[in-house]
């Protein structure tokens, strides 16, 4: 598994934003809602230099939305589905702005079928081996360029 460690300037998303549990995931739901009306933010997207939107965020946080890391074992917190925007951008009736403050991260590529499997690797093993501890939560991150599909993992110094 190839690791990265960037630092992530300040970031938007507008997205459909919900509460996800150990009995009720509804990632795919608010991915299809955000999809299906689509049409409603692609003009506040913000686009890379090859005319693509620069990125797809599936942003996490704690129910306090203090951007803190999920809590029961990961598996209870707010997901946003969304395209990152401009900071200023409005996000319209229905749909949900997140801004998350720049911060160190570490950044991995995943493939749907090892996504449990990678997340508990870099939780458990990655982090606290490089001296980290994370430091809010997970986001997942798609690139419509190429496609590729990662994890960020935010952390910072023990």
């Amino acid at each position: 598994m190839e690791i990265k460690i960037i630092d992530l300037p300040t970031i938007a998303v507008i997205g459909k934003e919900g509460l996800c549990t150990a009995g009720r995931n509804i990632v795919q739901q608010l991915w299809q809602e955000a999809d299906a009306h689509f049409d409603e933010v692609a003009a506040l997207g913000k686009k890379a230099p090859d005319g693509t939107y620069a990125a797809f965020w599936g942003a996490m946080s704690d129910e306090s939305r203090s951007f803190r890391p999920w809590t029961h074992q990961f598996t209870r917190g707010l997901y946003l589905a969304g395209v990152e925007t401009h900071i200023d951008a409005a996000a319209p009736e229905g749909w949900t702005k997140w801004v998350l403050s720049a911060r160190k991260y570490i950044v991995v590529d995943v493939e749907p079928d090892r996504y449990i499997e990678i997340f508990d690797e870099v939780i458990q093993d990655t982090i606290p081996g490089k001296g980290m501890k994370l430091a809010g939560a997970v986001c997942d991150h798609t690139e419509p360029a190429t496609g590729k599909s990662r994890l960020f993992f935010p952390v910072e110094p023990l």
